[in-house]
């Protein structure tokens, strides 16, 4: 096997012979003896579903007829009856029909994308994916092209931690939803816990913030509304009533992904602000818009303002101002943001304290969108580091959180999470938004 550079940048004039590519996917070799350590563990599973299959005079197993990105035809057996009856694809990975980890069987690439593959590397399609994972944990940092170069060009361990990820993601996410899934109710909305909720992608609510449709004089406002907030908001009447006063709410952590599969829906995208703030950058660039950065501690929102020109060429940052002012400053700071002619407005001061002065002030702000963005600017300004891929990729970023401020986020994670469940869960408040 050789070990060279996997590229979709690489196209060829001709299509190389399949057996002429030494090119493979790295970790496949492990798919044998995984697979079979997992069939002997379920093997009383499989014998209840063979007598089963006997008793009831039906067949063993059920096909499925898929197309992987390359499009390739790809056949899964099932058990026809039982329990965890997808488990039979254990079977197929084994007689290597299959992989764990390879090309998706979730799209579709373009034909000249599809050559290129082809024509470099060996490799089956997979159970998992990059980029199934990530559709599951809904991030979107990376193109479809992007996650599958990543994938082809990582090493056997990078494909024994894709498996393990993607189980876990499955057992957080589960594979589907088993109810059918509602619809929004207007405006592609969902209702969550009694509140209204854009059921957006990331380049759908980007879209929305910097669209220049909203009303002359009127500030659009935008939060993001995440475990935290809704726990908040169960608490207190009065920021639950603040929260439905917004003009937008986008979903944000896999905490609101989890809730909304339990109220029968699906997201479309994990909307929160650290990875659209990149996104929103962009769109500015393109469409000659500007922002203006207000929270934080003294000097980090400047801090944040430098790093993203730097990143994004032609970003047009019209000004920046700390969070730690007394109330009576707020008439100056509304004056500096509206002569500074910026068209979004991002507040950093923490819930509930950052919704409150949004809407307190929003009559008089010009600027048309204005976000609460929480810790927003500590991330970019390099105070406080993100975290790992691999947490975000399984929804656990939350624990690195908790790790480097282990005394603030004490109550909000370690107390927060489990009665957020609980209230999801047990009590189903997700559903009917009882407070």
């Amino acid at each position: 096997m050789i070990n060279t550079k996997f590229s979709l940048q690489t196209m060829t004039q001709s299509l190389k012979h399949y057996d002429s590519i030494n090119h493979h996917y790295s970790g496949s070799f492990m798919d044998r003896p995984i697979a079979l350590m997992l069939i002997l563990i379920l093997l009383p599973c499989f014998l209840i579903n063979i007598v089963l299959a006997l008793c009831t005079k039906r067949s063993l197993f059920s096909l499925q007829h898929k197309i992987d990105a390359l499009s390739r035809p790809v056949i899964l057996h099932a058990f026809s009856c039982g329990i965890w009856v997808k488990t039979a694809v254990l079977f197929d990975i084994y007689f290597g029909k299959i992989s764990f980890c390879g090309i998706p069987l979730t799209h579709r690439l373009s034909p000249d994308i599809q050559f290129c593959v082809m024509n470099q590397i060996k490799c089956k399609a997979g159970l998992f994916s990059l980029y199934d994972l990530h559709l599951k944990t809904g991030l979107t940092i990376m193109s479809k092209e992007q996650l599958l170069e990543q994938q082809l060009n990582g090493n056997a361990a990078d494909y024994l931690a894709l498996i393990i990820k993607s189980f876990m993601s499955v057992i957080f996410y589960g594979q589907e939803i088993k109810k059918p899934i509602k619809k929004p109710i207007k405006n592609n909305s969902l209702s969550l816990f009694g509140l209204n909720v854009k059921n957006t992608s990331m380049a759908e609510a980007v879209d929305w913030i910097t669209h220049s449709q909203t009303q002359p004089n009127k500030t659009q406002i935008v939060f993001f509304i995440n475990v935290h907030s809704i726990n908040l908001s169960i608490s207190d009447p009065k920021f639950f009533n603040q929260l439905s006063n917004a003009n937008a709410l986008f979903a944000d952590g896999s905490g609101m992904r989890l809730a909304a599969k339990k109220a029968g829906f699906l997201l479309n995208g994990n909307n929160n602000g650290t990875d659209m703030l990149p996104h929103i950058c962009r769109s500015c660039v393109e469409k000659n818009q500007s922002l203006y950065f207000f929270g934080a501690k003294p000097g980090i929102a400047q801090q944040a303002a430098n790093a993203l020109c730097n990143q994004f060429p032609g970003l047009n940052i019209t000004g920046t101002e700390h969070g730690y002012n007394e109330d009576n400053n707020s008439e100056q700071i509304i004056e500096s943001i509206n002569n500074s002619g910026c068209d979004i407005l991002l507040v950093a001061m923490g819930s509930p304290v950052q919704e409150k002065w949004l809407l307190d002030h929003r009559d008089k702000l010009q600027c048309k969108t204005a976000l609460a963005v929480g810790g927003l600017f500590d991330f970019y300004s390099g105070n406080i580091s993100r975290s790992p891929m691999w947490l975000r990729e399984i929804g656990m970023e939350w624990m690195w959180r908790l790790l480097q401020e282990p005394r603030d986020k004490f109550n909000r994670y370690v107390i927060g999470n489990p009665i957020f469940l609980y209230r999801t869960f047990i009590l189903g408040l997700v559903n009917t938004g009882e407070k």
